[in-house]
């Protein structure tokens, strides 16, 4: 499957085409795109960039959703990452993902979990991610005293769905190097037990767990009793080097890196183009104003970070980082942080280790 050593589809690139992916990125392409299919989600996630709820809306209609899909393809994008919100909860989201799979493209579904506990949906998931695609689950602590803590209800029980979900797509057949656990890193997660939920993750299933940094997205309520220390930030992902990639190249506040990031654009539930799903912003556009063909010859604001190609080009202390050639920081945190989307990543380690 892979098509390079220690892969960065292992550590940093969420693709089975590591050199192809690198090559989008280089072309200034679009090799991934995000689509939030849908805002509603059943598990409560207290720090929730989309603030997603069981009765959250669903603003892209189908037919503007298979617009999308066929522009995608007119364009060769790859790649498609179904967001929500849990895409799984929209109830067409399966002749969605087929019609991407018959257009070429992989599909690639970021979902709480939860409803892969129907049996009937998690065989429809593992169906419409082959060739390449991945699943990723989100359970944040398999510690319910702390699961609480970030989430609004339905503890044990979303725990156990989420674990049962897992059974039911790995029995479906899907490989465990196509399955991602996803942590959210907030304080009470990287406090307690982050290491614990990623060891049992890797030695129990085999699945690596992708580390995502919580942001600040609501100006109003930064809920700051949620924002971790640079220095459990730190401790964290050099945990989860060492639990699942030994010496491989990592990066302190990323897991995916800069190829990712700058070949993929997200489209949100309102329509709305942002260079990453957890920037939410109207700045770039809305794709009932211009399509992605549109959006791709134009690039408006720098969308696919064309000015970060470049290490030299770089900000201070990121232009002189001996990880430089694959990483360009967490371009949510500098925008969250520092209000630069093109800033250093104030969260990172090796630019802020207080």
């Amino acid at each position: 499957m892979f098509d390079e050593p220690n892969s960065a589809f292992l550590h940093g690139g969420m693709s089975s085409e590591a050199l192809i992916q690198k090559k989008y990125f280089n072309e200034g392409l679009i090799y991934t795109l995000q689509i939030e299919l849908t805002l509603k989600c059943a598990q409560g996630c207290s720090y929730c960039y989309a603030e997603s709820t069981p009765s959250s809306p669903e603003l892209l209609d189908s037919k503007e959703i298979k617009r999308i899909i066929d522009e995608a393809a007119e364009i060769k994008v790859r790649c498609i990452d179904w967001l929500g919100g849990d895409p799984l909860v929209r109830s067409d989201w399966y002749d969605l993902l087929m019609y991407a799979q018959q257009k070429g493209l992989i599909n690639n579904i970021w979902t709480s979990g939860i409803p892969l506990k129907n049996k009937t949906i998690a065989k429809k998931a593992v169906e419409v991610t082959q060739n390449g695609g991945f699943i990723s689950v989100h359970l944040d602590s398999l510690n319910p005293d702390v699961y609480k803590q970030i989430h609004s209800f339905k503890i044990e029980e979303n725990i156990d769905a989420i674990l049962q979900g897992v059974e039911n797509i790995i029995s479906f057949g899907k490989d465990p190097n196509e399955i991602w656990n996803c942590i959210t890193l907030t304080k009470p997660v990287a406090v307690n037990d982050v290491y614990d939920t990623m060891v049992w993750f890797w030695n129990k299933k085999k699945i690596r767990t992708v580390l995502t940094l919580y942001n600040p997205v609501a100006s109003t309520d930064s809920r700051e009793e949620l924002v971790p220390s640079n220095a459990l930030i730190q401790k964290a992902y050099q945990g989860r080097d060492e639990i699942m990639y030994g010496d491989d190249l990592s990066f302190s506040t990323m897991d995916v890196n800069k190829f990712y990031c700058g070949s993929m654009i997200c489209i949100t539930n309102e329509g709305d183009y942002t260079p990453c799903s957890v920037i939410r912003t109207k700045e770039f556009g809305n794709h009932q104003t211009i399509s992605l063909v549109e959006l791709l010859e134009e690039n408006p604001g720098d969308i696919l970070m064309k000015k970060l190609r470049n290490p030299d080009d770089l900000p201070e202390p990121c232009s002189d980082c001996d990880q430089n050639e694959v990483c360009f920081g967490c371009r949510s945190s500098a925008y969250y942080y520092s209000g630069d989307m093109f800033g250093c990543d104030p969260k990172c380690s090796r630019c802020n280790p207080s």
